[in-house]
């Protein structure tokens, strides 16, 4: 077992890792919601039309409501990508990706497009009100997160996002 300082005792005692791991865990979860405090007046009335999507489809959307933040932002970034080219940027099964995406086109976030060069291919892009939910998503995360390094000195505040880029990076390179 490896043991690390104790970073609220001035590295003076001596804790089992996993026990920080834990206490690390508890403090971003605390942190996330804060950052993501229920979402402002814009976003439940684009999501309102889940009232009318059909079970399965409400289901999954809410269920893989990460994956669809990740889907959501990956067609922000890079409008018109195949189902392949999503199932790849989003790691999973291209089955999964079609049905994530069934459910933004049910939903009415997303449409498919055929491509102009090749009518055999299909593209994705987010519709009006898929880009208004995306807009409005990551203004109020962009709000919380101020209100978050607020209590932060910019000094501090370059140190925990060199720290969260040096972690991000190792995460990256854990998937290859």
């Amino acid at each position: 077992m490896q043991i690390l300082p104790d970073a609220n005792s001035g590295g003076n005692r001596q804790q089992p890792y996993a026990e920080q791991a834990s206490q690390v865990i508890e403090q971003l979860r605390e942190i996330l919601a804060k950052v993501a405090p229920p979402p402002p007046h814009e976003v439940p009335s684009l999501i309102s039309r889940l009232e009318g999507a059909q079970a399965k489809d409400k289901s999954l959307l809410i269920s893989k409501h990460v994956a669809f933040h990740r889907l959501r932002n990956i067609l922000h970034r890079k409008p018109g990508l195949t189902m392949g080219e999503l199932s790849q940027a989003l790691s999973v099964p291209l089955y999964a990706a079609t049905r994530m995406v069934d459910s933004l086109v049910a939903t009415g976030l997303a449409d498919r497009l055929s491509d102009a060069d090749d009518r055999r291919v299909v593209r994705v892009t987010l519709t009006e009100d898929g880009r208004r939910l995306h807009q409005a998503i990551e203004a109020h995360v962009a709000q919380s997160i101020q209100r978050v390094m607020a209590c932060l000195t910019p000094e501090e505040q370059g140190v925990l996002i060199t720290l969260l880029r040096k972690v991000a990076a190792s995460l990256k390179e854990s998937k290859k």
